[in-house]
Parts: structure tokens; C-alpha cells; sequence
């Protein structure tokens, strides 16, 4: 049976990576400084602690690595550029040498989509990065490790640049968790207003289920296709524009004016991906839509 380290493995994506992994028939180790959290999924083996501390000898014999553990969010990471930057940044080069050091197969990184920045869409994985925040300029410099540790080490890796990423478990500070939330209370969801310049008054997205993220995680591990510091970008290809999700859901809308940091349209070129023989399946509507009916159902 094939071991997978999984660090961040109490989050959100965590939950869904269990499920798959396991299902698949590999063996997962979970690593986080939080308990797994009730109604998750579990790892056949838990260790409850900082990836920091994590040492030779609690890697020894695994296959793969999923390096989901980072301090997300990019107003925290905004408001604490220098905590937040020592804390991703070394976390992630420590993780990259325990995988040298122990020979892994494959080391996975998730990145981010708004690394693209002010890049004109659709978004494809050659373009220049342009990070405009902390957050993503922190995830462009652990790609840059990837790629180094891949042609200098020979340690073989793949990133990952997440778009919309939504499912069951969600994080409570993504969009579509504060709308589920506020249409569950009766209130509003708040969307933020394009500039006059737009052809359009919401931003747009490219959304993808947490389920076929993982999917594309677990089709690359054992793939000879790829393993040199690749980037892929994980999107559905189709965007959505986040009006037509507070519509799905049935919900009123009040606008606030756009923030600095948000770009109002991310859409992915998705045949790297594709390529390799995975699909996205989820429709962000449809799972919106079943949402909203288990939470009138249940009301």
C-alpha cells in the first residue's frame, strides 16, 4: 500500500483528500496542529503537531507528499505581510528538504490562480506571475523552491494554481460559505461592484468542487507525465459570474465597492490538466442549487 503525507490535513480540502485517497487504496498520514475536526474524514495515522517539527523519521517510507498546511486568507496574510511570509516560507522549504532527504516519489504544491494577477484571461499557466498581494507572492516563491529542489535535487514535484475552489466543509471565510450562511439567516449576501470600466457588475469566477481538485492531485502522483516543477492550473474552464451564484441560491444582494486586491475575473485555460486524462464534474449551480434545497428542507 502507497503512503501519502498529507500536512494541513484537518482543513477543508484535507477532508475531501482522505476520502479519495483512501478510496483509491492508499494509505494516508495526516499531519496538522489541529485536531481533525468532528464529522471529517480521518487518516489511518494521525500526528497532531506543527509541520515544523516534523523530522526524518516521521517521513520515512512514504511515497508522496501534499503540502496543504499555509496560513490562508489573503487579508490576513495582507495585514501580517512579514508573520505570515516567515511562517509559509519556511514551513514549506522545511517540508521540500524532509522530501529530499527521504527520497519521496512526488511532492505536491498546491498554489493559487491569483498569482495571474492583472494578466488578461483566460488565464494560462506560461503567463508572467503577478502577485499584488503577500499571499500569492509567498505562493510564487514556494513554486519557484519547487522547481529548484525538481532540476538541482532530482526530488520530483508539481504545483497546482487552485481557481474557485468550493465543497462541503468549506472554509468560513470563502464567498460561497458567507452567502450559504447568510441565506440560512435571512440576510443579504454581499457582493463587491466591478469598476465602470467592466462590462460586467460582479466578478467572475471560475469555480471548481473540492472533489475534483483532489482528483487532479491523485492523477498526477503516479503519473511519468509530469514531475519537474510543472505548474496546472485546477478550474472547471467555465466561468461564473457571482451574481449568478447568489442567484442560484435565492439570495437578495447588497454591493459594497471593489477591493484593492481583487482582480473581477479569473478564468482558466485547463488543457494541461485535461491532458492527462482528468475532468472536472461538479457544476457550481447545481451543487448551490442542492445546497439551498437540504437547508429549506431541514428549516
Amino acid at each position: 500500500m502507497k503512503k501519502i503525507l498529507v500536512t494541513g490535513v484537518s482543513g477543508f480540502l484535507g477532508h475531501h483528500f482522505i476520502q479519495h485517497a483512501q478510496d483509491k487504496g492508499y494509505f494516508v498520514l495526516g499531519v496538522d496542529k489541529r485536531p481533525i475536526p468532528k464529522g471529517h474524514h480521518k487518516p489511518n495515522l494521525f500526528i497532531q503537531t506543527n509541520v515544523d517539527d516534523l523530522i526524518y523519521r516521521d517521513i520515512m517510507g512514504i511515497d508522496y507528499i501534499v503540502h496543504f498546511a499555509w496560513r490562508t486568507n489573503i487579508p490576513d496574510c495582507k495585514r501580517h505581510p512579514i508573520e505570515s511570509t516567515r511562517q509559509n516560507i519556511d514551513m514549506s522549504i522545511h517540508m521540500l528538504e524532509l522530501a529530499r532527504e527521504a527520497g519521496v516519489k512526488k511532492f505536491i504544491f498546491p498554489s493559487t490562480a491569483s498569482l495571474y494577477g492583472n494578466n488578461p484571461t483566460p488565464w494560462r499557466e506560461d503567463m508572467p506571475p503577478e502577485p499584488i498581494e503577500p499571499y500569492s507572492w509567498q505562493k510564487l516563491a514556494i513554486e519557484q523552491a519547487c522547481r529548484m529542489y525538481s532540476i538541482v535535487n532530482n526530488l520530483p514535484t508539481v504545483i497546482f494554481r487552485f481557481f474557485q475552489v468550493f465543497g462541503e466543509y468549506q472554509r468560513d471565510d470563502t464567498a460561497l460559505a458567507a452567502f450559504l450562511k447568510a441565506k440560512k439567516e435571512g440576510r443579504p449576501v454581499t457582493l463587491t461592484e466591478t469598476t465602470a470600466q467592466s462590462t460586467f457588475r460582479s466578478g467572475q469566477r471560475d469555480f471548481i468542487y473540492a472533489g475534483d481538485v483532489i482528483e487532479a492531485l491523485l492523477t498526477t502522483l503516479e503519473s511519468d507525465k509530469v514531475g519537474k516543477g510543472e505548474i496546472l492550473n485546477v478550474a472547471s474552464g467555465t466561468v461564473r459570474s457571482m451574481e449568478e451564484i447568489a442567484d442560484a441560491l435565492g439570495a437578495e444582494v447588497q454591493w459594497i465597492p471593489k477591493r484593492g486586491y481583487e482582480v473581477e475575473r479569473h478564468e482558466a485555460v485547463i488543457t494541461s490538466l485535461l491532458s492527462l486524462g482528468w475532468r472536472p464534474k461538479v457544476n457550481v449551480l447545481e451543487w448551490l442549487q442542492q445546497q439551498r434545497g437540504v437547508k429549506e428542507a431541514a428549516v
